[in-house]
């Protein structure tokens, strides 16, 4: 025991200290800064984050506003609509589509070959279809992506001009 009572003397002879246990309410006191500190630290964080938003979406909206409206395009109507079977295996799947497409005033002779050319356009557009399968179209862009299929197909055969357009009517995948 004289060994352990030798450990608690300092040099001088007298009694070491024991160690002050912090205060409880200390270590409370830091946490509740600390969680302080972290929910001021997110606020700012997201303040900041919201503003970079807003603005880049005013930008955008602005970009918008500032485009004029191209002018109106004439327009070929496919009067029958449609009605093509899907590339789906196992399980059968239909497509039915109106169509119209658009291209700039003016070209009267574009509109004659287009009303000569209707079983050839009705042709291409079918078998670019019938490749496709319910999920190929499933999504808004894989739509746009068909739209933009058939004008480059349609363009290729074309002779006096160019369509500039492809509206779907209607569009329904079954």
């Amino acid at each position: 025991m004289g060994d352990a009572a030798a450990e608690l003397e300092d040099e001088d002879g007298k009694p070491a200290a024991e160690p002050k246990a912090s205060s409880p309410i200390i270590k409370w006191l830091i946490w509740i800064a600390a969680g302080i500190l972290g929910v001021i630290l997110v606020a700012v964080i997201s303040t900041f984050v919201a503003q970079k938003t807003a603005t880049s979406v005013y930008k955008q909206q602005k970009n918008i506003a500032l485009v004029k409206a191209p002018p109106p395009l004439e327009t070929f109507n496919f009067i029958d609509e449609f009605r093509i079977n899907t590339a789906d295996i196992g399980e059968a799947h239909f497509i039915k589509l109106k169509l119209t497409f658009g291209f700039d005033a003016g070209q009267q002779a574009l509109g004659a070959e287009l009303a000569t050319r209707l079983p050839q356009m009705q042709n291409i557009i079918n078998l670019i279809i019938s490749r496709k399968t319910k999920e190929d179209l499933k999504t808004l862009n894989d739509q746009l992506d068909l739209r933009e299929e058939i004008k480059a197909h349609i363009n290729h055969i074309l002779t006096n001009g160019k369509i500039k357009e492809v509206y779907f009517r209607e569009f329904i995948v079954n």
